[in-house]
């Protein structure tokens, strides 16, 4: 659906999915988690992923799936020890950015289990749906491997930045390569659409926007190109605010996410037009009781959407309080709207 909508370029079609859709907000999802004793097992457990992936289509009338996996697969597979402590999130060890570190690879018999995953995925969505293969974009990889976890303000990250422009410079190139090599390898296995999250965006330092918040995308985009990758590839820099202009125009993404922070009015008349729109509506207000609220907003970016080509999702991943019939309402008002 998010293929037939680059292609025919039709306002009319408006493709739903949700962010983190197969998250804590459905039962079942505890089922599956709880197969394991940590995060990284889960995610990449063969049988886990298919059926974590496919969750959501129990209950919504959607048109892609997003593979269930994390960006901190990449980390883990450079051999930082990664694992996730209940209530906090992500910890990762401290590593040694050095020579012998830079030039690790990436070994792609150990990521078996999500190409078998994948394959299987794709014979159990119908054919109109989209598999949605994703990574972490270089930036917010570096914060968390650099500053072990996530943060309010990634001051540890900031300050390796500015004290070590060169090494910070020399682990964005090569984060950049294994997320090219990570992103095809997902294309190959039989994902038809690849995602780009840049979670962390907004801390990037204004001198180095361009450098990191641009480049590295425009290169993974490009060099996808230059592989025969050709599907639809999704940017979220979330919280980037206007840069969002600049990311529209010079990074080569297919369709851009915007976060429920933005103002959308503002960035539809400001963006590139050529550039698909997705997202926008605040993920919290799914977990609300007041549905006037929630038709509101699935109207105003209805309305405000409806002459470009625009894919309905949340501005961020659901959290684990969204209900169930709430979602099940948006897609009807999507619908019945359609």
């Amino acid at each position: 659906m998010i293929n037939k909508l680059i292609e025919t370029n039709n306002c009319k079609i408006v493709p739903k999915w949700f962010l983190r859709q197969a998250g804590r907000h459905i039962p079942e999802y505890y089922s599956i988690r709880n197969r394991h004793n940590n995060f990284i097992d889960f995610c990449l457990d063969q049988d886990s992923i298919i059926d974590a992936t496919i969750l959501p289509l129990k209950y919504y009338n959607i048109d892609a799936v997003i593979l269930f996996s994390d960006i901190l697969l990449i980390p883990h597979f450079l051999g930082q020890e990664v694992t996730f402590k209940k209530g906090y999130g992500p910890l990762l060890k401290e590593i040694d950015i050095n020579k012998k570190f830079l030039n690790r690879k990436l070994d792609f018999k150990e990521f078996n289990s999500i190409k078998n995953a994948i394959s299987k995925i794709k014979a159990l969505i119908l054919p109109s749906q989209d598999l949605i293969g994703f990574c972490g974009a270089p930036w917010t990889l570096s914060c968390y491997m650099i500053e072990g976890g996530s943060s309010k303000d990634f001051q540890k990250t900031r300050k390796f930045l500015w004290n070590n422009e060169k090494l910070f410079i020399k682990l964005i190139n090569k984060l950049t390569n294994d997320c090219i090599n990570f992103l095809e390898f997902q294309y190959h296995a039989g994902a038809t659409v690849l995602m780009i999250f840049d979670s962390w965006s907004n801390m990037i330092p204004d001198r180095y926007w361009t450098l990191f918040g641009i480049n590295p995308i425009n290169l993974i985009v490009n060099e996808l190109r230059k592989k025969n990758v050709n599907c639809p590839i999704i940017g979220l820099p979330f919280k980037s605010g206007e840069m969002l202009i600049q990311y529209s125009y010079e990074t080569s993404v297919d369709v851009i996410s915007i976060d429920w922070k933005t103002n959308l009015d503002w960035a539809l008349k400001n963006i590139n037009k050529k550039v698909v729109t997705q997202g926008n509506l605040d993920p919290v207000l799914l977990s609300s009781d007041n549905l006037l609220a929630i038709k509101n907003e699935v109207y105003r970016i209805l309305d405000l959407s409806k002459k470009r080509r625009h894919i309905f999702n949340v501005g961020h991943g659901l959290t684990p309080e969204v209900k169930i019939k709430n979602i099940k309402y948006v897609i009807k008002l999507i619908d019945n709207f359609s």
